[in-house]
């Protein structure tokens, strides 16, 4: 499974990325229902919010939503304390949209490397940015 950062569904939605040669047949494609938060935020506040979220939700109709739920929280609170007790700060809606990759044993697909490459470190998170 690949699940898109809110990045790449912007992207998407201003058809600045193209999904075609980038999806494997029969893989899952999803996203975390905190970046479905992100996302439905920015498009209420937009200046065509209607507009916005009608398309949001077109996309998110073709996408596989994963909650967070216990074991994604559970996995965010044993990160939290390690990446403190390194001195290491990343957001908590980042931590949480991680979280819920590791579990799902997914690969996150975010153009936002410098926030997670510290998790690729400390828990094997894996990476893919399709808009390099």
């Amino acid at each position: 499974m690949k699940i898109l950062d809110s990045d790449h569904c912007v992207a998407i939605l201003r058809a600045e990325l193209a999904l075609t040669g980038r999806i494997v047949p029969d893989e899952e494609l999803g996203i975390t229902a905190v970046s479905v938060g992100e996302l439905v935020h920015g498009a209420a506040k937009s200046q065509r919010a209607a507009d916005n979220l009608a398309r949001l939700d077109v996309l998110l109709a073709a996408l596989t939503i994963l909650p967070y739920d216990e074991w994604p929280a559970r996995r965010f609170g044993q990160l939290k304390a390690q990446l403190e007790r390194a001195s290491e700060v990343i957001s908590d809606l980042d931590l949480q949209i991680a979280s819920i990759a590791l579990e799902q044993d997914a690969v996150l697909v975010t153009h936002n490397q410098r926030h997670f490459s510290r998790l690729v470190e400390l828990s094997g998170l894996v990476l893919e940015d399709w808009l390099v």
